[in-house]
């Protein structure tokens, strides 16, 4: 008998109530893995289910943080078919359109959307090569479309903007000295928030003439990026902190302390450097949370680095390997095109 396939709005509670939570640190191991993935399957079905999975997983997402964000997908998508009745090897294409709509339904993003159904298309084809379900339920899963994702949403600033925000932390206080480090090192680096949140004294090092940090980007890949003309305002940052560099573990940017003047142990989180960048950003004038669009963020001052390289001259390879990323065209979509790109390409045109 045919399961219905009424739509059911998938929530928050759907996706939660029936496993755990876990976090990047639970999965940094191939048994770990093992375990999460078994524990969203029953019992009988546990053991086949890891072990069509959990290679392909380790292979494919190096990084603890992206396959926590691939077992929260997959322990939302299994707990909601399991609320009707839906066992993981008996899911079809049009289970997967069904929750495809609860989602769209529900307001997800489009990015969200489209990150779930890749986590499900890519879980059944793995079922698929292992002979777990059939290779015509794989075919119809696959052929379920994602929405059309927006790229390149996150926005960028000019170079004066991104002067005015650099310069905003009133550097007469620790806390203003620590903050202009921060947007500093992120301005000269091009870093991922992540890697800014999780750098270490131990990270920096020094040459005869000039200091490097070394981050670790994503996934787990390990970056030497020179730190150039943030390098004076991190040592003062330090300096006045009374942060020893062989207390190798202490946070490179910690939080403070209540009265905003002594430091603590504890790293910013990047919720933190988060809001540091908004404060900063509406303190200077600019628009920080744009009405219905991505607001000015951490990864705002990525783009506007890589762009403003681009911008005097820097080539589009350079600013790869300075970015980190794997793909050229991963690059090319940070760059902020404008109406004189399209003017600058029409006069090397020779034809007369």
């Amino acid at each position: 008998m045919r399961r219905s396939l009424a739509i059911r709005v998938p929530t928050a509670a759907t996706a939660h109530s029936m496993l755990p939570a876990l976090k990047a640190e639970d999965l940094n191991t191939s048994g770990k893995v093992r375990a999460a993935v078994a524990g969203l399957f029953a019992a009988a079905q546990a053991n086949e289910a890891a072990a069509a999975l959990v290679p392909w997983i380790c292979d494919a997402l190096p990084s603890p943080n992206s396959r926590k964000a691939y077992h929260d997908d997959l322990r939302a998508f299994l707990s909601h078919m399991a609320e009707i009745g839906v066992q993981p090897f008996e899911v079809t294409g049009d289970h997967v359109r069904i929750y495809k709509e609860g989602m769209v339904q529900a307001g997800r993003r489009p990015a969200t959307v489209a990150r779930a159904l890749s986590v499900i298309r890519g879980t059944y084809e793995q079922f698929g090569k292992k002979g777990l379900v059939a290779w015509n339920l794989v075919g119809d899963i696959q052929a379920v479309t994602s929405p059309r994702v927006d790229k390149n949403t996150t926005p960028g600033l000019s170079e004066r903007e991104a002067c005015r925000l650099l310069h905003a932390p009133d550097t007469n206080t620790l806390l203003g000295i620590r903050d202009h480090a921060l947007l500093f090192t992120y301005f000269k680096t091009a870093c991922r928030s992540r890697a800014i949140a999780r750098a270490r004294i131990g990270d920096l090092e020094r040459t005869d003439f000039d200091w490097y940090i070394v981050v670790s980007e994503k996934g787990s890949k390990r970056q030497r990026k020179p730190m150039l003309e943030a390098a004076p305002p991190i040592l003062r940052w330090l300096d006045r902190a009374g942060i020893r560099f062989d207390d190798l573990d202490a946070p490179l940017f910690c939080a403070l302390a209540a009265d905003k003047r002594s430091p603590t142990r504890r790293p910013l989180s990047q919720r933190a450097i988060l809001n540091i960048v908004k404060k900063y950003a509406i303190h200077v004038g600019l628009d920080a949370d744009r009405l219905g669009r991505r607001g000015i963020c951490t990864h705002s001052l990525r783009k506007t680095a890589l762009t403003n390289a681009l911008e005097h001259g820097a080539k589009m390879e350079q600013v790869q390997a300075w970015a980190g990323h794997s793909d050229i065209r991963t690059t090319q979509g940070y760059y902020m095109t404008k109406e004189s790109d399209a003017e600058a390409a029409a006069r090397h045109n020779q034809i007369r």
